[in-house]
């Protein structure tokens, strides 16, 4: 496997992982990064590709990630591989981040925002994620931003890090970390047992939040990660995992886009708007869901051809 001719670069001194995760190989690390929740990140124009503060913030999206990884290798990681999963995955640039990481980016990914974790890790951190559409949230959103109102998981209302965090789970590996705002790491402190996190804003509003400089955040995200996968067998943190059937339900914005998410094999509508995901496991759920909320979003290419036509 490719991952695996990733060498460590330097050994951290002091408190390393043990146990069975020191073994004979390598002890790795899965990172997936959203953009709403990172450091000084606080309005939806800086998230676009286009925009004149795009640049800067991925400037901001790379120094949380750099001090996630310096984290993971300080606590005697051997490798760490990062998923760019914020928009279509070109936001981080290589050459910014530490040189001892492995970067997936693109758009083209059956797993999108999980992409990469089926390779199968010893931790997982979320970072820069954000609060579900409905709450109190810097730019919170469900998935898909303007497209997508409300996701379910087997009847629970969910956010986008427990949508991730199951499918990171169905392989086995546990989500230790996650940073964000107040609100998303509040949440994720109810919802995942053990899980450390790092608040690196206040929300104010959507598109308004009270930021703790960067390199601040940095040193924090930095510790609270060493801490994380240190603690991983003291705290016995256990993956996400569902045992039985899984239905995920989304309700849409437009009754076309659910028309166009039933395209998606195992579906079932079951609203004006609400469509059901089906699937024996969380797999197979999953990437029905993944096919039919990619197939929803083309709802504005037909909406800009109409525009155009008339």
């Amino acid at each position: 496997m490719f991952f695996n001719l990733i060498l460590p670069v330097e050994k951290a001194s002091g408190k390393q992982l043990t146990g069975k995760n020191r073994s004979n190989r390598q002890v790795k690390v899965y990172i997936t990064m959203d953009a709403e929740g990172i450091s000084g990140i606080y309005k939806l124009a800086q998230v676009i590709p286009g925009n004149s503060e795009y640049d800067y913030a991925r400037k901001l999206m790379a120094g949380d990630i750099n001090a996630a990884v310096a984290g993971a290798f300080d606590a005697g990681a051997d490798a760490v591989f990062v998923n760019d999963a914020h928009n279509n995955g070109d936001n981080l640039r290589i050459t910014d981040l530490d040189e001892r990481v492995v970067l997936c980016s693109g758009a083209d990914r059956p797993y999108t925002m999980a992409e990469g974790a089926q390779k199968g890790f010893d931790a997982a951190l979320l970072i820069g994620y954000h609060a579900r559409k409905g709450s109190k949230g810097v730019i919170s959103h469900s998935y898909a931003y303007g497209s997508m109102v409300e996701m379910w998981l087997n009847g629970k209302v969910i956010s986008e890090y427990e949508l991730i965090g199951y499918m990171i789970g169905y392989y086995g590996t546990p989500v230790v970390f996650i940073s964000g705002d107040d609100i998303v790491t509040a949440d994720a402190k109810e919802n995942v047992s053990g899980i450390h996190t790092v608040t690196v804003k206040e929300c104010i509003s959507n598109g308004a939040a009270s930021c703790i400089h960067p390199n601040v955040t940095a040193r924090m995200i930095r510790a609270e990660v060493k801490r994380a996968l240190e603690e991983i067998e003291t705290k016995q943190i256990k993956p996400m995992t569902i045992k039985e059937a899984v239905k995920i339900d989304v309700r849409y914005s437009a009754e076309a886009q659910a028309w166009k998410a039933m395209m998606a094999p195992n579906t079932e509508r079951i609203g004006e708007t609400i469509v059901r995901y089906h699937g024996k496991d969380y797999k197979e759920a999953y990437l029905a869901f993944v096919t039919g909320t990619g197939l929803a979003g083309t709802f504005g290419d037909d909406v800009a051809l109409y525009n155009k036509c008339k």
